[in-house]
């Protein structure tokens, strides 16, 4: 599966917050402890926090936080909020559609395989993918 560099900021970003639980991290700090570019991790953070999932102080001491417990907050929610309506299959996304969509068969199949892959999805939280036991 290919994902943006969105997506991949957002879950790690998440990921250094929900072990950081007590703490307010700025977007320098995370980008830091992640290796990230602190500009493209800011309108990930800012897109995080318009979301509710994370919350944000501003001033010389601010920074992020979880808004919600790491166990709530499940990778889908993190994959429709970045890829919006850019489906992983070309041929069935909004943005970029099919013209033959009629006529093809292998629509409808990758159609189900998006949505059963968001169904996975749905079931992997933050909080397991921080314990280093994940299957």
């Amino acid at each position: 599966m290919k994902t943006s560099r969105k997506t991949d900021y957002a879950v790690h970003a998440l990921m250094i917050l929900a072990r950081n639980k007590k703490e307010e991290l700025s977007v320098k700090e995370l980008a830091e402890i992640g290796n990230v570019s602190s500009s493209y991790l800011a309108k990930v953070m800012q897109s995080l926090s318009a979301a509710g999932i994370v919350s944000s102080a501003e001033g010389k001491k601010g920074g992020y936080t979880l808004n919600r417990a790491a166990e709530e907050i499940n990778l889908a929610q993190i994959v429709e909020l970045f890829e919006a309506k850019e489906n992983v299959f070309e041929c069935v996304d909004e943005i970029r559609g099919c013209k033959i969509t009629d006529r093809c068969k292998i629509n409808r199949v990758f159609g189900k395989a998006y949505q059963k892959m968001l169904a996975e999805l749905e079931q992997t939280t933050i909080k397991d993918i921080i314990n280093p036991e994940i299957i």
